[in-house]
């Protein structure tokens, strides 16, 4: 079981009537686009079953990606909700410094208690931090944000690195291209998903994103009705720097590679800006190291 879970059903209670009404109320808000934050500890017991796991993991996935060799001792989580970033961050980095920007008091509140108990040598903030810092993470909440040119202006000249995480769909991916190229125009050094900066090379009705994996508890699994012991979270994310990386990839994955008996079908975004979509065969020196390959990892090398 997820440890935050297991924290909810020993510190906090858990009445199963009471929070799948709360997950139910709180679906109807997200699908009327009303939600503006948690209206009762129920609701954010509902996301931690619901949500949590995924948000999660994404965050994971992408630091073990991207920054989990960067120094990082400080971040800006801007719209950190109940802290699910920061805690991932917190899994890699020792004594991390968290500024947690969040209008909703109830969930930033719980998100300084989630911090604190899982890593009490982290300094936890509740303003926006006077001095740089190492990284500002958006999480599934630039969305939200309807000044985000005024908001990611102040927050860039603070951050070194800047991630912002959203939803894997075709209109968040368009948000993030605009934003993208708001970045590039700042002069921020992109690091991914893109190994260029050209545009875009998708199709209009193809899009830039990525999944994993999530495990469901049986209480997740009861707040949702669902059967399988597993779900796929699709995301999107865009990461800047103010330094620039020496980059000699290839390109990235950016669809799940097609494994044959004796062939792997790859799609690749190329640091050219171009798609390519090469079948590498079982006689390629690079077959093996392909085959363990992912959807969203980096390609080192050139493929005939």
């Amino acid at each position: 079981m997820d440890f935050l879970q297991q924290y909810v059903l020993q510190h906090l209670g858990w009445l199963p009537k009471n929070i799948k009404d709360a997950y139910l109320e709180l679906q109807q808000e997200y699908r009327a686009r009303e939600r503006t934050g948690y209206k009762n500890l129920e609701q954010i017991q509902a996301y931690v079953f619901t949500r949590f796991p995924a948000t999660y993991r994404v965050c994971l996935k992408l630091i073990e990606q991207h920054l989990k060799d960067f120094e990082i001792h400080s971040v800006l989580d801007w719209g950190c909700g109940i802290g699910t970033a920061s805690l991932a961050l917190s899994e890699y980095f020792q004594n991390l410094e968290c500024f947690l920007i969040e209008q909703d008091q109830q969930a930033k509140s719980y998100a300084m208690q989630f911090i604190k108990h899982f890593y009490p040598n982290n300094i936890v903030n509740q303003d926006i931090p006077s001095k740089n810092v190492d990284l500002c993470i958006f999480s599934y909440s630039l969305g939200e944000v309807s000044n985000w040119q005024t908001i990611l202006d102040d927050v860039w000249q603070k951050a070194n690195y800047l991630l912002i995480i959203e939803p894997g769909t075709s209109a968040h991916y368009k948000q993030l291209l605009t934003v993208r190229e708001y970045m590039l125009t700042k002069g921020a050094y992109l690091l991914g998903p893109c190994c260029h900066t050209n545009g875009c090379p998708l199709k209009s009705n193809d899009w830039c994103h990525f999944s994993v994996n999530v495990p469901r508890s049986k209480e997740h699994r009861m707040l949702k009705n669902g059967e399988r012991g597993f779900e796929q979270e699709a995301y999107s994310y865009m990461l800047f720097s103010k330094i620039p990386k020496n980059n000699n990839d290839f390109g990235r994955l950016v669809a799940k590679p097609r494994l044959h008996g004796g062939h792997i079908d790859l799609k690749i975004c190329t640091k050219d800006g171009k798609i390519t979509t090469p079948t590498v065969s079982r006689s390629s020196k690079h077959y093996k190291s392909l085959k363990k390959c992912v959807w969203g990892d980096v390609i080192k090398h050139e493929l005939p």
